[in-house]
């Protein structure tokens, strides 16, 4: 059974679910009221089913466990088929029914090519089990100089780590593109393959994801990591007040919540807790693409998470950082553990050139050093 038929059958009109989210209440009484119109004609209003966070918060919030991001993302695959099922011919979608998808697409062509990729095995007389470090797609293109630095401490504490640039593929899952985020992800999990990798360390939350539901490989984030090893030795001291947004793919990961807080208060920061946290954390307003179905919905809901920040809002995923840098003085939590520069947040490049500079700097630098 599918979610908009779970929800077309189940839910009772609490309203738990939209009173926790601004982009149900900016549309709907109730989500049962949605399923009903996407029954009848999909295509009614595209702007809805694209502007869903798909962060997971009303699944958490209902009583009866159902999940209208699902029901969201059912509705985003469903253009991209045609009346039997098949898949659309590659890019008719974002050439004639949702042209605003383009950049999406455009970012996951580039953000995937040999241009930008890279992978560097691990040294075969190195420790079990053979590891590599994959920092994703926002952390390159925000700082190379952080993932270099966490890079070298990786090795410092697991001698042989390999590195691999290239992309999970979520941003294609989340626009509802199986075809093309099954490509892309099945081709760096053969990219795993052929470097003999046994487990990945991860910098990206949303990557952690995509990897732990979609394939049986072994992961560890970068953040338990220093929680277990210690920090760098040159990690400079805090004083002052953080408050820390959990990303949502965190939600049910606590052990990397907790990680992320150890390792904040052992540098000595007094951590505010924001209203919303751990499970029931709300998104930053980029998740599942949702800019790209209503981005002044989308900045509502950003500014108003980041108005429940005391100090500088610190995260540990780049994309969320980089949302947040518009509206409050937010850094990612590897600039505090390799003391960036607090201005970092007002060096904003937002997808521009630069960034794609970046992750081309970034291969060629570790092409260098071999």
């Amino acid at each position: 059974m599918s979610e908009t038929e779970k929800i077309l059958e189940s839910c009772d009109d609490c309203g738990a679910c939209v009173r926790s989210c601004m982009f149900l209440s900016h549309y709907c009484d109730s989500p049962r009221e949605l399923a009903k119109r996407f029954t009848r004609n999909p295509l009614e209003n595209v702007d809805i089913p694209f502007s869903c966070f798909l962060c997971g918060l009303c699944k958490r919030v209902c009583h009866l466990k159902l999940y209208p991001g699902d029901m969201f993302l059912e509705i985003r695959q469903k253009f991209f088929r045609n009346k039997e099922g098949q898949l659309l011919p590659n890019d008719f979608v974002y050439d004639y029914i949702i042209p605003r998808l383009k950049g999406m697409r455009d970012h996951q062509t580039a953000g995937t090519s040999g241009f930008f990729t890279f992978g560097k095995k691990p040294s075969e007389s190195g420790p079990s089990p053979r590891r590599v470090f994959f920092p994703g797609c926002s952390l390159p293109s925000y700082s190379p100089r952080l993932v270099m630095k966490t890079y070298e401490y990786l090795n410092q504490q697991m001698p042989g780590m390999g590195i691999v640039l290239n992309c999970c593929g979520k941003p294609s899952h989340d626009m509802g593109d199986e075809e093309r985020f099954n490509r892309i992800f099945n081709k760096t999990l053969q990219q795993f393959k052929d470097l003999g990798v046994e487990e990945v360390v991860l910098a990206c939350i949303n990557c952690h994801k995509v990897f732990r539901e979609h394939s049986d490989i072994k992961l560890k984030t970068v953040y338990e990591i220093f929680a277990e090893k210690g920090l760098p030795e040159t990690c400079p001291a805090g004083e002052d007040i953080v408050s820390i947004h959990d990303s949502c793919p965190a939600r049910y990961q606590p052990e990397i919540r907790q990680a992320v807080r150890e390792v904040v208060s052992r540098m000595g920061y007094e951590i505010h807790e924001m209203k919303y946290r751990n499970e029931m954390t709300q998104c930053c307003g980029a998740g599942g693409c949702a800019t790209a179905g209503n981005p002044s919905l989308a900045s509502r809901h950003t500014q108003a998470r980041a108005s429940q920040a005391k100090g500088r809002l610190i995260t540990y995923c780049a994309h969320c950082r980089e949302r947040f840098s518009s509206f409050t003085p937010s850094l990612h939590l590897l600039d505090l553990v390799f003391g960036a520069s607090r201005s970092g947040h007002l060096k904003e490049y937002n997808d521009s050139w630069l960034n794609w500079l970046d992750r081309w700097y970034l291969k060629k630098r570790l092409r260098f050093i071999g």
